[in-house]
C-alpha cells in the first residue's frame, strides 16, 4: 500500500507555473494587440489576429467539423462588411464560403466520396440557374453597372453553399446535436445582448416617434440589418430550439434550451415587428399543438401567459397591440402605407414587363423624388454608380418577379418548393419528426414574413436561413446509414 501510494503521487501532474519568460511573451502580445487594434483598421486586425488565432485552432483540434461548428458564432458577429473594388463583402458572408471552400478541400484532398445529395438539393440548385438565367437578360436589357447586377441578383443564394457542408458534416448523429447545441448557445448570447441593448437606454427611436409610437427603441443585437432583419433569425431558432428541448437528453441542455427560447421570444417582442411578432408566436404555438395535441391545455396556458403579459404591458407594446384592436391606427401607420403604396406599385410594374423585370441593380428613387405619403412608391432607373445597399423593396415574394421577370419568378418557385417537398418528406418519414416540425414552423414563418419584408439580403440572416434550410433538409432524408468520412 505504501509503494502504491508512492507511485501515485510521483505520476500526478505538478501543477503548472508560469515561467518569467512566457509572462513577457503574454503581456507583449497583449500590449501588441492594443496597439493594432488602437491604430490600424478593422481588415488589418481580422489578419494579424484572426490568422494566428486560425493557426493555433487548427494546430490543437485538426478535425475541420470542428472548426466550421463556429459557424453561427461567426454569423452572429460577422456584421462588418468589407470592400473589395465594384463588391461588398460580410463577414458573416466570408465564413460561409471558407466553410464551403475547406468542406471540398477536405473531401477533394483525401480523395473521400461525397454522399448521395437528395433530389431537392439539385431543385435548389435549378431555381439558382434559373436566377442566373434572369441576371444574364438583365445585363442584356440594361446598362447598370455589372458589379451592382451581380451582387443585387445573387444576394438571395449567397450562403446556399451550407446545404452541401450542413447536410454531410451535420446532417445526423452526435455532430447534428452538437449543431442544435451551438445554435441554442447562439439564441441566448444574441438575445442577452439584445435585452441589454432595451434597458440600457442606448437605441434611437427617432423613427418610432416619427411614426406615432413612444418606443424606447428597436433591438436588433448584434444585427446589420436592423430589427427587422433580427426578427427574422428569430422566427428560425425559437421553435428550432423549443424543438431541440425535447431532444436533448441532459437535463441541463433541456434548461438551456428552454431559457433560449424564452429569451428569444422576449427578443422578439423588443424588436417592435408586427410581422416577427405574428409569424414568430404563431410558428411557436404551432409546434406546441404539434407537440401537445393529446395534451391541448398546455399550449393554450402558453397562449394565455403571453396574452396576459401583453395586457398587462399594452402601454410598452402598443405598436404590436394595434393588429388586433386599434383599426383607426392600423390603418392610419406611415410603415402600412408604405407597404401599400409600394406594393401596388411593384404589381403594376410586374402587370408591365413580367417577362425581363424591371432589372437586377437598378437604382431606386421615390416617384415624386419624395417621400412624403402618396409619393412613396419606389421606382427604379439604371445604375452607373457602385451602389452601397438594395433597398426599397420590402417584399421578397414581390421582388423577384418584379427586378428579375419570368426566370425569377421560376427561381422564387422552385426554391419554395424544394421547401414543401422537404417538409412533406420529413411530416411522413423523417428521422426526427418532432426536430422537423421544429425546422418546417420556423422556415414557416420566415417565408411568410418575406411576403411583406426582404430579409434574406441581409448577410447573416441570409446565411441562418440558408442553414436551416439545409438542417430542414437533413432531417427529411438522412444522409447514410453510418458515418461515411472519419474525420
Amino acid at each position: 500500500m505504501l509503494r502504491l501510494s508512492e507511485d501515485s503521487k510521483q505520476n500526478e501532474l505538478e501543477p503548472y507555473r508560469s515561467s518569467w519568460k512566457a509572462l513577457f511573451l503574454v503581456s507583449g502580445l497583449t500590449l501588441a494587440y492594443f496597439y493594432f487594434f488602437f491604430n490600424f483598421p478593422r481588415p488589418v486586425l481580422i489578419i494579424l489576429v484572426g490568422v494566428p488565432v486560425l493557426f493555433f485552432t487548427i494546430l490543437h483540434n485538426p478535425n475541420p467539423r470542428t472548426w466550421v461548428l463556429l459557424l453561427p458564432f461567426v454569423i452572429t458577429y460577422g456584421n462588418i462588411t468589407l470592400n473589395y473594388g465594384p463588391f461588398y463583402i460580410a463577414v458573416a458572408t466570408m465564413a460561409v464560403q471558407s466553410s464551403f471552400l475547406l468542406y471540398l478541400v477536405v473531401k477533394l484532398a483525401g480523395y473521400r466520396e461525397f454522399p448521395r445529395f437528395p433530389w431537392v438539393v439539385y431543385l435548389v440548385f435549378a431555381a439558382f440557374l434559373a436566377q442566373l438565367v434572369s441576371m444574364f437578360i438583365t445585363m442584356h436589357h440594361y446598362n447598370s453597372l455589372i458589379g451592382n447586377i451581380i451582387r443585387d441578383a445573387n444576394k438571395i443564394y449567397l450562403s446556399a453553399l451550407l446545404i452541401p457542408v450542413i447536410y454531410d458534416w451535420f446532417g445526423r448523429g452526435k455532430w447534428l446535436v452538437r449543431m442544435l447545441k451551438m445554435l441554442t448557445i447562439m439564441l441566448i448570447l444574441m438575445s442577452i445582448y439584445g435585452l441589454y441593448q432595451y434597458y440600457s437606454g442606448t437605441l434611437d427611436n427617432t423613427g418610432e416617434q416619427a411614426s406615432g409610437f413612444d418606443l424606447a427603441g428597436r433591438v436588433y443585437s448584434s444585427f446589420g440589418g436592423g430589427s427587422n432583419s433580427y426578427s427574422g433569425v428569430l422566427e428560425l431558432m425559437i421553435p428550432t430550439t423549443l424543438a431541440s428541448m425535447f431532444l436533448f437528453k441532459k437535463k441541463s441542455w433541456k434548461i438551456l434550451a428552454l431559457a433560449a427560447t424564452i429569451l428569444g421570444f422576449q427578443n422578439v417582442l423588443y424588436t417592435f415587428s408586427r410581422g416577427g411578432f405574428l409569424t414568430a408566436s404563431l410558428a411557436t404555438f404551432a409546434y406546441l399543438i404539434y407537440r401537445y395535441r393529446k395534451k391541448i391545455w398546455v399550449p393554450i396556458l402558453a397562449f394565455s401567459i403571453l396574452t396576459g403579459g401583453l395586457l398587462l404591458n399594452a402601454g410598452e407594446f402598443k405598436r404590436q397591440l394595434t393588429v388586433f384592436g386599434d383599426t383607426q391606427s392600423l390603418m392610419l401607420d406611415t410603415s402600412l402605407l408604405h407597404r401599400y403604396t409600394s406594393y401596388m406599385g411593384f404589381i403594376n410594374s410586374i402587370k408591365e414587363s413580367p417577362v425581363v423585370g424591371a432589372g437586377w441593380g437598378s437604382r431606386e428613387f421615390y416617384h415624386g423624388r419624395t417621400a412624403l405619403y402618396a409619393f412613396w412608391e419606389v421606382r427604379h432607373e439604371d445604375s452607373i454608380e457602385k451602389i452601397t445597399r438594395f433597398g426599397g423593396l420590402n417584399s421578397t415574394i414581390l421582388e423577384m418577379p418584379y427586378k428579375g421577370g419570368l426566370f425569377s419568378a421560376v427561381s422564387l418557385l422552385l426554391l419554395f418548393a424544394a421547401f414543401v417537398f422537404s417538409s412533406i418528406k420529413l411530416l411522413k418519414n423523417g428521422t426526427d419528426k418532432s426536430l422537423g416540425m421544429g425546422l418546417i414552423c420556423g422556415l414557416s414563418a420566415f417565408w411568410v414574413h418575406q411576403a411583406f419584408d426582404n430579409l434574406t439580403q441581409w448577410p447573416q440572416t441570409g446565411a441562418f436561413f440558408w442553414l436551416f434550410f439545409a438542417l430542414l433538409i437533413s432531417v427529411a432524408y438522412p444522409c447514410c446509414g453510418k458515418e461515411v468520412d472519419s474525420l
